[in-house]
This record gives structure tokens, sequence and C-alpha cells, in this order.
């Protein structure tokens, strides 16, 4: 298994709340990445959002289309994501969609590990296969 980290920007989030009853507010909200580091691309996602009266608690869904390069690898793959966070503690999972890869990367899968710092960066850790 092979590891790519570096950071990302979003350069794009466009989000529109398309129910909102009852405290409970659902939405969807279009993404665009630019990725430094390990991965050296760009991507576009799209997510599901649900939140309720608890700010701290709130949960998405989202498939996102990564194109660059990967450890100087080139090619595209899809990531899908599935997070929960209950009263400010989360759980995320972020995997590679199988047989998304082209390119040089065709038949790559993995799992992508994401964190926030508190001045807002983005840092993402690859793990991975070809």
């Amino acid at each position: 298994m092979s590891t790519a980290e570096g950071t990302f920007d979003i350069d794009r989030w466009d989000d529109e709340t398309y129910l909102d009853a009852d405290g409970i507010k659902l939405g969807h909200v279009s993404v665009a990445k630019n990725f430094r580091g390990g991965l050296s691309g760009v991507s576009t996602a799209r997510l599901l959002t649900a939140g309720g009266p608890v700010p701290t608690s709130a949960a998405y869904v989202a498939i996102e289309r990564f194109v660059g390069a990967v450890d100087g690898v080139e090619g595209s793959f899809v990531l899908q994501h599935s997070a929960v966070m209950a009263g400010g503690s989360g759980d995320m999972s972020v995997r590679v969609v199988p047989d998304s890869g082209t390119g040089k990367l065709a038949g790559i899968s993995g799992t992508l590990r994401i964190d926030k710092a508190a001045d807002g960066t983005h840092s993402y850790r690859l793990e991975y296969e070809v």
C-alpha cells in the first residue's frame, strides 16, 4: 500500500437548501478543489447534506471525481464520501470507487483521510494501490 499526502484548497462551494422544515435542513453542494502534494490536480464533487437543530450534528454523502496525478502517475478516479458528526465528534469514510480509475490510474483502490486544521487548512492522506 502506497501513501500520498498533501493539502487542498476549496475553490468553489455553492450550496443550496432544498428543504427547511421542523428544524431540519437538507441541501446539496457543488464543490471544486485544487490538490497539492502527492495528489496534484483538481476535483469536482456533489454533496447531499443534512443538519438539524444541534449545530454540532450533521451528515453528508458525496461523489467526487479527481483528475490529475497520484505520485506522478496521471489519470482520474472517483471517491465516495460518507460522514456523520454527532455533538462535534465525527466519523468519515472516503473510498476510491472500484474500477473508476482511468489512464495510468486504472485499477486504483484505496481510502482517503481528510483533516481540517484550526486555521482552516485542509490536508489529506490517500492510502492506495494501483
